[in-house]
């Protein structure tokens, strides 16, 4: 849990950082009540994300949602899409399961019959030999 202390560390570094920012008892009291769930070191790498990466002065939700991540001090994207392009690169590395690849290549035995553009991709996936 967020202790009050890490949390006006955090709202002093965001008003150094950002000249427009004001924090206010009232209002530092409601953001507060928004994020005193959060364990420490989630708050500060927030604040620090947020400093590097917000273009201008952050809201409560700015500093929440912030979705860059950071390597290097490069800001390098949205963690999630980043992710999920790593599990697309995986699968399209995998080799093709020998079961898969029968499955295909009755598949493009059916199709092939009724158009001559299968036969090259017949050909391909079998590795060139004939049937």
């Amino acid at each position: 849990m967020l202790s009050k202390e890490i949390f006006t560390k955090g709202l002093e570094e965001i008003e150094t950082a950002f000249d427009n920012f004001v924090m206010t008892p009232q209002k530092a009291k409601v953001w507060y009540k928004y994020v005193n769930y959060l364990p420490e070191k989630a708050w500060q790498k927030k604040i620090q994300n947020c400093i590097k990466g917000c273009r201008k002065t952050p809201t409560l939700a700015d500093i929440i949602d912030f979705k860059g991540y950071y390597v290097d001090g490069k800001l390098e994207g949205d963690l999630e899409a980043i992710r999920q392009e790593r599990e697309w690169q995986k699968k399209k590395e995998e080799p093709i399961t020998k079961r898969t690849k029968e499955t295909m290549i009755e598949t493009y035995k059916i199709l092939a019959k009724d158009n001559p553009k299968y036969r090259d991709k017949l050909k391909q996936i079998r590795g060139g030999d004939n049937d």
